[in-house]
């Protein structure tokens, strides 16, 4: 039975092996006995300056020998070395594979590797290393400030209630000893309140902040009870799960809340003297519009009617006098006296008595009011009889005076 297939002949498995060369990222490079290159991949033809036939390996690879058989000796058949090139600090991985057989000729095949890449990327992820570290110093670090600065008392605590470290505050509220760490954190309740926080370590969740308020009693180092909120985070780690608890000391709260109460009974009770003080003002004011109103009926009204019916203006005038004394009076004033006499007269001996008043002289109002002096006098003759001055002996501008400081 004869067949066409040559995939076993000399050059079809010559072609099969240059394409799995061709495909590997490395450089190949085939030499003979004496070290001169035969044949290389693309890779390695791309890589390296110039033509690769005919050139020595060692010379290639920048080792200072003179032939093969040194360069045999440096980097032994069958090991992996390291050849060191430029001035860069690069490198190359060699291993050399010697041929035999009936299929190719004495000689080797060089696996170089470039290590560059390698060493960017092993820079690159110590880079990354370095900050990760770095950052996860300023984590704890900043960790650190926070917990050791909180002023409520806080506590992390394992899943079997062991305190596993806690804060300055903790350790001033509920120190016992030297550290907290070590004890169980139900020790610092009181028996009411271990059982609610044992649950609470039994129902709180990873996702949820957990907050008790109002129900839990503390025991401070003196075995005095504090009223505490709780709240309470569950983080999971790696090495297990911690609980992160958060007492806040209600004391002062409950103390201003009680005193907040009291000052609000307080104001309550003000208001209701308010609202009695009032209520008594309101009262006093309808006796005082009462009494008003009656004094204005028994009083006002009559001397008014009266005051219409009199004939006589004499009468009359006094009638005006009486009712605006008793509405002054009413009204807590007194009035003016002057005023009242100056009712008496005409708007010119109003005016003229004014000026007389303020020490003006006879020939100075005739001045002012462009009149005569003769006239000055007739309205000074008429004043003074209108207010019943009779006689020189009671001077017109003391009157007027006496009237105006009254």
């Amino acid at each position: 039975m004869s067949t066409n297939d040559d995939s076993g002949s000399p050059e079809r498995l010559t072609e099969q092996i240059s394409d799995v060369f061709g495909s590997v990222s490395d450089f190949i490079l085939f030499t003979d006995c004496d070290g001169f290159i035969r044949s290389a991949n693309a890779h390695a033809k791309d890589f390296f300056d110039g033509p690769l036939d005919q050139r020595r390996i060692w010379s290639l690879l920048e080792v200072d020998v003179p032939d093969m058989a040194p360069f045999l000796k440096l980097y032994p058949p069958g090991s992996v070395h390291e050849i060191p090139y430029g001035k860069s600090g690069g490198s190359y991985s060699l291993r050399l594979i010697p041929l035999e057989g009936p299929l190719c000729s004495d000689g080797y095949v060089a696996v170089v590797t470039n290590n560059a890449p390698f060493v960017e990327l092993h820079e690159t992820y110590e880079e990354r290393i370095e900050d990760n570290i770095a950052a996860l110093d300023d984590s704890i670090t900043l960790f650190n400030a926070l917990f050791e600065g909180a002023q409520d008392p806080t506590i992390l605590a394992d899943s079997f209630f062991r305190i596993l470290t806690s804060n300055p505050a903790s350790e001033a509220l509920f120190g016992r000893g030297p550290s907290l760490s070590g004890n169980s954190c139900l020790n610092l309740f009181d028996a009411g309140s271990a059982r609610i926080v044992r649950e609470c370590f039994e129902t709180c969740g990873t996702d949820t902040k957990m907050s008790m308020e109002g129900d839990l009693t503390a025991v401070d180092a003196s075995g005095r009870e504090i009223p505490v909120e709780l709240s309470m985070h569950k983080v999971r780690l790696q090495s297990g799960t911690v609980f992160h608890l958060g007492l806040r000391d209600m004391s002062d709260i409950l103390r201003l809340e009680t005193g907040l109460e009291e000052s609000r009974e307080q104001v309550d009770g003000m208001n209701v003297a308010l609202r009695t003080v009032i209520e008594s003002v309101e009262e006093e004011k309808r006796d005082m519009h009462e009494e008003f109103a009656q004094q204005v009926r028994e009083q006002i009204l009559p001397a008014l009617d009266r005051m219409m019916r009199e004939p006589l203006p004499q009468m009359r005038i006094s009638f005006g006098k009486f009712i605006k004394e008793r509405l002054c009076a009413l009204a807590g004033e007194t009035g003016d006296q002057l005023d009242d006499l100056l009712l008496r007269l005409t708007p010119r001996e109003v005016e003229i008595c004014r000026y007389i008043e303020a020490g003006k002289s006879t020939e100075h109002i005739a001045e002012l009011l462009s009149i005569t002096a003769d006239t000055v006098r007739t309205h000074r003759k008429n004043i003074r009889r209108r207010l019943g001055l009779r006689g020189k002996n009671i001077s017109l501008v003391s009157y007027l005076k006496h009237q105006a400081g009254s």
